[in-house]
């Protein structure tokens, strides 16, 4: 079996997956490497990168100082002059995972981080519960789904976008009651999946496989530099 290495996000700020999903990977043929966003000084070498749920505004100076890792980061996803957005490292990133791989977090008190800037957007930390089960549909292909397929997650977290989303990867809409109300939802890119919506794989494992397809496809083909 060919294993395509997957680096995990996880530390104090990153700290929610469904252990089904990290399961799944490594029944698919990943190995998984396990590194910290807050603690390590360079990404990790990988043939794809998965960010969980957690709560980096709490630990948005640490993860701002870092920025040997925001940079290389960033270099991981979208590797610079002479390549194209395709040959970035594949990435899937939910809830906390996409407000750190934004541009800037603002924190309960105001005060403004930067992040990784690998999706041009503003996060901002509010009073406001979003809360509950979603259906969504793709507006694109991407690194887990393909233009319009649809998928059932949770949503869970108190900050919202600042601007008007730039490539939704989302439409969205409650999964029971009032279903009417269609919204646009997360950021996409061919190799970046970024949304609130933590999706559980169990019965897609299509999805993996997919992803995992990326990760071999872009094994080499992704030059960067983690400084």
């Amino acid at each position: 079996m060919l294993f395509r290495s997957v680096a995990i996000a996880r530390d104090e700020a990153f700290n929610f997956y469904y252990p089904d999903n990290l399961e799944m990977l490594e029944a698919q043929g990943a190995e998984l490497v396990y590194w910290s966003p807050l603690r390590d000084r360079a990404v990790p070498q990988a043939d794809g990168f998965y960010f969980g749920g957690g709560f980096p505004e709490v630990f948005a100076r640490e993860l701002a100082e870092n920025k040997a890792v925001r940079v290389g980061m960033k270099s991981a996803i979208f590797p610079g002059k002479g390549s194209t957005i395709e040959a970035g490292t594949p990435t899937y990133a939910e809830c906390g995972g996409l407000m750190y791989l934004s541009q800037t977090l603002i924190d309960f008190d105001g005060q403004a981080w930067p992040m990784v800037d690998a999706i041009p957007q503003t996060v901002k930390m509010g009073g406001k519960l979003s809360l509950g089960y979603r259906r969504a549909t793709a507006l694109a292909d991407g690194p887990l789904i393909a233009n319009n397929q649809s998928v059932v997650g949770h949503e869970f977290h108190r900050s919202s976008v600042v601007e008007t989303l730039a490539k939704p990867l989302y439409e969205t809409q409650r999964y029971w009651g009032d279903t009417g109300n269609v919204q646009c939802e997360g950021y996409h890119q061919p190799n970046l999946h970024a949304s609130y919506i933590h999706l559980h794989w169990g019965d897609k494992p299509e999805m993996v496989q997919r992803f995992l397809n990326q990760c071999e496809s872009r094994r080499g083909q992704n030059p960067r530099s983690d400084s």
